[in-house]
């Protein structure tokens, strides 16, 4: 995916948890802080900003002094001014890329109700900000493509058992309604498929459903929402960090 980014200057893949040391945040931002460069734009690729993955990124990137509960390691340290990004949140080139990854699964919109389904975060303000952003990708699904129904849920897998429970609760009531008078599309709102994916499938289990089989880094508007986010960063610099 990175690859495909049109960005004239060094990029590099980082990732919060990893095996390898040269993927590591630390190590990324290490190398792209080459003589020169003023400043990195940190780009969370994120469904959502309402998170406390979001909050880590934050400490790292020296826009909160306080480490989250879960956080051991330490801010970044550059030369180049660090500069963070938001998540995809209800951007626009999001509902572009369900739609895609919609209508891949659908065959008659009219007779079919769609559900995109997303991780969640653990708390409930954040929540609600989270399902707010899905709402509005929710209106742009049933008005570009006309599915007969098109609602969204967060399955807050890191979230005590009771609120897990009663999201599996409420998604498998609602796709066993929506399967009597249609077929039930599932779009899982993730930036790749795996483990949540299996998890969604399971909670699914015996009821009538088709599943979307990509995530959203696989579709071309990914990288071009990644080179968006670095443009429109540029502006809020508004003075170079002093070279060495």
């Amino acid at each position: 995916m990175m690859d495909r980014v049109d960005w004239p200057s060094p990029k590099g893949v980082a990732f919060l948890t990893t095996s390898s040391p040269e993927q590591s945040l630390a190590n990324v931002a290490a190398r792209l802080d080459q003589p020169g460069v003023n400043r990195i734009i940190v780009v969370p690729l994120f469904v959502s900003s309402f998170s406390d993955h979001y909050e880590e990124i934050r400490y790292y990137a020296g826009e909160r002094t306080e480490a989250p509960a879960h956080v051991h390691g330490e801010p970044l340290k550059t030369r180049a001014k660090l500069i963070l990004t938001g998540g995809m949140d209800d951007d626009a080139l999001l509902a572009r890329i369900l739609a895609d990854q919609a209508r891949s699964i659908s065959t008659d919109p009219n007779g079919e109700s769609l559900v995109l389904v997303a991780h969640g975060p653990n708390g409930d303000s954040d929540n609600e900000r989270w399902l707010a952003c899905l709402k509005a990708h929710a209106t742009y699904l049933q008005q570009s493509v006309g599915f007969r129904r098109v609602w969204f849920i967060t399955l807050r897998d890191d979230s005590p058992k009771a609120v897990r429970d009663a999201a599996t609760a409420a998604l498998r009531e609602k796709v066993r309604a929506d399967s009597m008078d249609t077929k039930v599309l599932v779009v899982p709102v993730l930036v790749s498929l795996g483990r949540v994916q299996s998890e969604i499938k399971k909670r699914l289990e015996g009821l009538a459903f088709r599943m979307s089989a990509s995530g959203i880094a696989d579709h071309p508007l990914a990288a071009e929402w990644i080179r968006q986010q670095g443009a429109r960063a540029g502006p809020r610099v508004t003075q170079p960090a002093t070279k060495r």
